[in-house]
């Protein structure tokens, strides 16, 4: 079956990645009735409809089509892989990560050289939206969740989150443990409606993390660090945030924070599963260095 259809998948990968017949026309440097033929042929041949179309040039996939495009697009990528694998003027292989911002920084971008020296090229994408992997132009993604199905989770670290504020802001306010709240203390949050974080500390208390009236909403781990360093109020940030700042200007509350467990999420395959024993091996020996430190 493949032999007889293998010709015609680059240019339905085209039209599938783009959604668009002109667009993959162009993308292949072919005329569009080429390419429509090509589509054509590939559907006789498996006799299935891959493409819905629209009005005017609206194109989607079809429910067996889509899964045409994600395995073709997951065979694809291992086979240029393997390809840039063996190519023995390649010194290294590049591969692509999504992760969130703050892990990304803090952790993987002071690996980014000794990733290279072990062979292995990292373009990093730092974000905190999570992307469709198998979708995406993403090799690996580092996320908190393993909701997307038919990829393979590996346990990377689970990431210790604390409860602080600045001494000063403990002083002044008179606040060393968090069951004193009150709405006259300020959180600095990133989200003022739902935390996990947050929901699981207030309730530990018979307390409403929502019905807490005085937040102050910052969407960046850098900026809350900032805010909190010049009395702003109290927040809760991983380990990374703190681990180098001056102890003795800050006040760590006692109260367990619960941990974020993250995730190596990848389309499993026999180069994809060798990069992620590298990946998390790499990354698990260097918090296992920042704790000892």
């Amino acid at each position: 079956m493949l032999k007889n259809i293998a010709s015609h998948l680059p240019y339905f990968s085209s039209v599938a990645k783009n959604l668009s017949f002109s667009v993959a026309a162009a993308e292949l440097s072919i005329s569009q009735s080429a390419i429509s033929y090509q589509i054509k042929s590939l559907e006789t041949k498996l006799g299935v409809k891959l493409f819905i179309r629209g009005k005017g040039s609206k194109v989607a996939l079809s429910c067996k089509g889509n899964k045409l495009y994600l395995e073709y697009a997951l065979l694809e990528r291992n086979f240029n892989q393997v390809l840039r694998d063996s190519l023995l003027h390649h010194d290294s292989t590049v591969i692509n990560i999504t992760a969130p911002i703050d892990f990304g920084v803090k952790r993987l971008t002071p690996l980014l050289s000794s990733f290279e020296t072990d062979g292995l090229r990292i373009n990093l994408d730092l974000s905190d939206d999570i992307v469709e992997l198998k979708k995406g132009q993403f090799d690996f993604s580092i996320r908190n969740n393993t909701d997307e199905p038919e990829l393979e989770y590996l346990p990377l670290v689970a990431v210790k989150n604390h409860l602080f504020c600045s001494k000063d802001y403990a002083d002044k306010h008179n606040l060393y443990v968090f069951k004193d709240l009150t709405d006259t203390h300020r959180l600095i949050v990133r989200n003022a409606v739902k935390s996990r974080s947050w929901d699981s500390l207030f309730e530990r208390y018979n307390k409403s993390f929502q019905a807490h009236e005085n937040k102050q909403v910052i969407n960046n781990s850098f900026a809350i660090q900032q805010a909190l360093l010049v009395d702003a109020g109290i927040g809760i940030l991983s380990d990374y945030f703190i681990e180098q700042l001056p102890s003795k200007k800050l006040h760590i509350f006692a109260d367990p924070i619960s941990s974020t467990q993250l995730y190596l999420a990848y389309q499993p395959s026999y180069i994809a599963n060798r990069w992620a024993a590298l990946i998390k091996n790499k990354i698990t020996n260097n918090v296992n260095v920042n704790v000892k430190k």
